[in-house]
């Protein structure tokens, strides 16, 4: 029975750290085949790298960080996606911001224009290394400012996660947002609103000379840059099928009014793409359960712990599934037809 009870309890904990590693194994981008992807852009040298699937790709993307200074993994997070897209066949590019790791610059010097140029030399850069596969991009969230001034001459398709249309207005809501979650009634949160508006105008309006106390000046000038952004002149002319997907819980971006003013654009203009708002997810695509926080750095203990054990599978259920799914469909629809430039 001794032996017994001894070979169970072996049994059990083999199967128990077999599962961890499997786990574990989706944030381990090190096993993967890979490959320098470095360019230059408006002047500087970027930083990155190609993953590569173990078969022969069957697509490729490049990702297109949102805000903040985030290397080419966003430190970690993009593992389990990178993965996930491998398994699946999707080599994936990705470069460290300007004058974040590797890379030369200042990401907070760039307009959403320069940012949209920087893909377009990332896409070229994919397009030459696997020629006639098909190829697109993915971005996250600040890139809904990005990804929607690329043309067919860039890319063979896009996929937007947790987009904004404009940046007044996802400002707006993530303010309130947050203080409706800090307890502050209706009138309140209206009020807030209206003062901060009047705060922005002072502080980033043309008659500001300098950053306020306690800000950089280049995030200061960053926002002055860019504070306007706002994507439905590009959604107009966007010849691309273009997949467009928000979480339901997102904290962040509003999920109904965005997705509703890209299906205006969208709609109709091309029969492969898609604009969906999924369930229980973060704006990130995240279970909402369990991550959802409008901040990674409000992440608590307990959920960084679980992120690590669950890898890919911290995702909202089918939500990865989707994506992949829908960028190898692009192979199987053709490439869009390129105009000479």
């Amino acid at each position: 029975m001794r032996l017994r009870a001894v070979l169970t309890f072996a049994l059990v904990l083999t199967a128990a750290a077999g599962f961890l590693l499997w786990r574990l194994a989706d944030h381990d981008l090190d096993r993967r085949n890979s490959e320098r992807f470095d360019f230059v852009s408006a002047g500087a040298p970027v930083s990155g790298t190609l993953w590569l699937p173990d078969e022969t790709p069957r697509a490729a993307v490049v990702l297109v960080h949102g805000d903040g200074a985030q290397d080419r993994t966003s430190e970690g997070g993009y593992a389990p996606l990178i993965n996930a897209m491998l398994d699946r066949g999707i080599a994936v590019a990705s470069w460290d911001k300007p004058g974040v790791g590797s890379s030369a610059g200042n990401w907070l010097q760039q307009t959403m224009e320069e940012r949209a140029d920087e893909t377009r030399i990332a896409l070229q850069l994919l397009a030459r290394r696997f020629d006639g596969l098909v190829h697109g991009a993915v971005g996250f969230s600040q890139a809904g400012w990005v990804l929607p001034q690329l043309s067919s001459n860039d890319a063979d398709f896009v996929v937007l996660v947790g987009a904004a249309v404009s940046w007044q207005d996802q400002g707006d809501y993530y303010t309130r947002t947050r203080l409706a979650r800090e307890g502050l009634d209706p009138p309140a949160v209206d009020l807030a609103i209206a003062e901060q508006k009047l705060e922005d105008a002072r502080i980033f309006g043309p008659e500001a000379a300098s950053a306020p106390a306690g800000m950089p000046a280049d995030r200061w000038q960053f926002i002055r840059i860019n504070r306007y952004a706002d994507a439905r002149a590009a959604l107009a002319r966007l010849d691309l099928p273009l997949l467009a997907i928000w979480g339901a819980n997102d904290l962040n971006v509003e999920p109904e009014r965005n997705a509703a003013i890209f299906g205006e654009f969208v709609s109709g203009r091309n029969s492969h793409s898609e604009i969906i708002i999924w369930p229980g997810a973060t704006h990130g695509l995240l279970k909402s359960s369990a991550y959802n926080w409008q901040l990674a750095d409000d992440w608590s203990r307990f959920a960084i712990m679980r992120f690590v054990l669950e890898g890919r599978h911290a995702f909202a259920p089918g939500a990865l599934d989707t994506i992949t799914e829908w960028i190898l469909a692009r192979g199987k629809f053709g490439a869009s037809v390129r105009q000479p430039s």
